[in-house]
């Protein structure tokens, strides 16, 4: 990266005394170049590099970078970056609008720099170039931004050599070092007894071990630090040098002589801070069970620890928004900028998660709760996982095609679904696997394809606000009560809620290129097969980011038996006591999670009562993706929510608020479903829907927050 940075500032940034660069030079005076050499080099001589934040990535395809001062937005082609990189990464970079691709890319190196010095380098970046403009008014942005590259140089390469690390320290202001200071006991039990004898020290009923607590400088009540005895060995811990000093003095004067003073030691804190960062986050090993504490417990807990502080933390003072919650900064147009680099350094530390396999809590909520993002504005249909197979690998669609239709046959009646081992004896789908060259991935892509094409193409859109009821209505039913309305179909989802159990899911899974990616769209292929003793439903998952790489699939077998109820993987909804004794169900766990959204959409679409409406989804063409078909299959039905989209927001943002959980199980009935009376003509399920039972939603809301009127 140094190389190719100074490769590129010597031969087009610096002026020479002539005052043109070596690129100048050289086109000048050096031998005859081609068309592309001289087009290659004058892109170059009018690029500069700039100070970017990373928006968004299409892993192996794209990334798309905001430029931090100016705020303009360009989408760079980048195979390699896009699958490392995360949201709210700065990047300095040099841009070429048009590369080898034809498209924007990613030229001569590029430097990463650390979000810690982002506020001091933007604004030393500021300030040089109001500085520039008022000594040369006539210049033009591009020769001020060239001027300045030694300057992301410079913060790049002392961020390796000396990374930057805020200064630390305690409630007293002293500066935090980490110290123990180890003495040797002569007598045990004299130390023991000395130690309960003192003022301050609680002692630690399951051991010998105290916490020695006093008043800091502004007289608050704080744990100054521990004792631990061990036969022989009694060691004070404390976070500075100075409270060691008090704590040894104390210590000697209480004890006498039954101990010795041996050895202090000192651990600086910002020294470990510091080689983390020259590591440059080097990948952690996967979670593992701490103390017999199963990694989904422990997700549990970090989940609902998450999501109890960030649903106060959007109402709190926050020091980087000047002091004002995050709520009120958004309204006010000098701070709205702040509380957006906020939000994409949380969306970044999510992505960071989900690439460690740690805890990964999604803060994409956030946006429309503070208004930044119009949550009603409709974005482009996605193509669905049939589509992009199409696009991406040659003849698979041909191939699906042909063989559907003549697993048809002439009368075109489907007689049920192919089994994978069926379609493997197959000529057509061998023929096609052999040319392709590929393994048993494509096999599975291809089975689902094949018996979607058999089936036509039954295809039911899930709305956002359908979804989030559904994920909220019990799945209380027998095998017998789950119908599907066709042998093969699909169901999309294109919420948030649903791609972040997906994107949960996906991060366990280690052959998965994309896994810590967002996802863009989740089509799920549901087919049945009659094998004894019951009714196996499949279900398969395709993930897709829309990136460089193919869909990834993640299939569950569920067998059902009409006496016995529907049994779904662990579901992890045991209740969690919060440390503020508000009872907290933590977040769904991804795989029964999905399971149960998608199962209560196939009760749905077959229960009665449902209207569903199409042929088209609602929110208009297939994205740009090279040539995909117009509507996605030969039927198509849009599962509409039941509730407003305002009274939604109104449900999720009670859901956040303080002690807004234990209200929602107050005054919100569950969903679930009722069979019909033996008389009944329509014997079908009947949904019923969450609802609302208590006073008005609204009223509650404002005093969850404690808002004034």
């Amino acid at each position: 990266m140094d190389e190719a940075f100074r490769d590129a500032w010597f031969w087009f940034d610096w002026h020479l005394s002539d005052g043109g660069t070596a690129a100048d030079r050289f086109i000048a005076e050096g031998p005859p170049l081609g068309a592309g050499e001289r087009r290659f080099l004058d892109v170059a001589r009018a690029s500069c590099m700039r100070l970017y934040e990373v928006e968004d990535t299409r892993p192996g395809l794209s990334v798309t970078l905001r430029d931090v001062l100016d705020g303009t937005r360009v989408t760079v082609r980048e195979r390699m970056g896009s699958r490392t990189m995360s949201r709210a990464d700065l990047l300095a970079a040099r841009v070429f609008p048009v590369g080898a691709s034809g498209e924007p890319e990613i030229e001569m190196g590029v430097l990463s720099i650390p979000k810690l010095i982002r506020r001091s380098l933007v604004a030393r970046l500021a300030s040089m170039r109001d500085a520039y403009r008022k000594e040369h008014p006539d210049a033009t942005e591009t020769t001020f931004w060239k001027s300045a590259a030694p300057v992301f140089h410079r913060a790049w390469v002392s961020c390796i050599l000396d990374p930057p690390v805020p200064s630390l320290a305690n409630t007293d202001g002293e500066p935090m070092l980490l110290t123990r200071v180890h003495f040797t006991v002569r007598e045990s039990f004299d130390v023991a007894r000395a130690l309960d004898a003192v003022p301050g020290l609680d002692h630690d009923a399951a051991g010998a071990r105290w916490c020695w607590f006093g008043n800091n400088t502004a007289g608050k009540r704080v744990t100054l630090g521990t004792l631990t005895l061990d036969g022989c060995d009694l060691v004070l811990e404390t976070n500075s040098a100075e409270r060691a000093g008090r704590g040894r003095t104390m210590l000697e004067g209480v004890c006498g002589d039954a101990l010795a003073h041996r050895a202090t030691s000192h651990e600086d804190p910002t020294r470990g801070i510091q080689d983390a960062l020259r590591a440059g986050g080097a990948d952690r090993p996967a979670r593992e069970e701490v103390s017999g504490v199963p990694a989904e417990v422990l997700e549990d807990l970090a989940l609902a620890h998450y999501g109890r502080h960030y649903r106060a933390w959007i109402d709190e003072p926050v020091p980087a928004v000047d002091g004002k919650t995050p709520r009120e900064a958004a309204a006010d147009p000098r701070l709205r900028a702040k509380v957006e680099e906020l939000l994409r350094g949380l969306e970044g530390m999510y992505q960071t998660a989900l690439r460690r396999n740690e805890p990964a809590y999604d803060p994409s909520w956030m946006w429309a709760e503070l208004g930044l993002v119009d949550a009603a504005t409709p974005a482009q249909r996605p193509p669905l996982h049939h589509e992009r197979m199409a696009q991406m690998v040659d003849g698979f669609g041909d191939c699906a095609r042909s063989v559907a239709a003549r697993l048809r046959g002439p009368t075109g009646e489907v007689a049920g679904t192919f089994t994978r081992e069926q379609l493997a004896v197959d000529l057509d789908v061998r023929r096609f696997l052999r040319d392709a060259g590929s393994d048993d991935a494509l096999a599975k892509h291809l089975a689902c394809a094949i018996n979607f094409e058999v089936w036509r193409r039954k295809t039911f859109w899930v709305d956002e606000s359908l979804a989030y009821l559904l994920a909220r209505t019990d799945l209380d039913v027998l095998g017998r009560d789950l119908r599907l309305p066709f042998d093969c179909f699909a169901l999309v989802f294109t919420d948030r809620h649903v791609l972040s159990l997906a994107e949960r899911l996906l991060a366990r899974d280690p052959t998965c290129p994309f896994a810590g990616s967002y996802l863009r769209v989740l089509t799920v292929y549901v087919t049945e097969d009659m094998l004894a003793p019951g009714r196996v439903l499949r279900v398969t998952f395709a993930l897709d980011a829309l990136g460089a790489d193919l869909p990834h699939l993640v299939e569950h077998a569920l067998t059902l038996h009409d006496d016995a109820p529907i049994a779904l993987p662990t579901s992890g909804d045991t209740a969690v006591v919060a440390a503020d004794g508000e009872d907290y169900t933590p977040p769904q766990r991804p795989l029964p999670g999905l399971l149960q959204v998608v199962l209560n959409a196939v009760m749905y679409a077959t229960s009665a009562g449902v209207e569903r409406t199409g042929p088209s989804h609602p929110r208009g063409p297939v994205a740009n993706t090279n040539d995909a078909p117009s509507g996605s299959s030969d039927e198509t039905w849009y599962l509409p929510g039941t509730i407003p989209i305002s009274r939604l927001r109104q449900m999720q943002d009670l859901e956040r608020a303080p002690g807004g959980r234990g209200l929602l199980r107050r005054f919100m009935v569950r969903g679930h479903w009722r069979r019909p009376s033996a008389g009944w003509t329509d014997q079908r399920m009947r949904w019923i829907e969450p609802y609302w039972k208590g006073p008005d939603l609204a009223a509650v809301i404002e005093r969850a927050y404690k808002l004034k009127p």
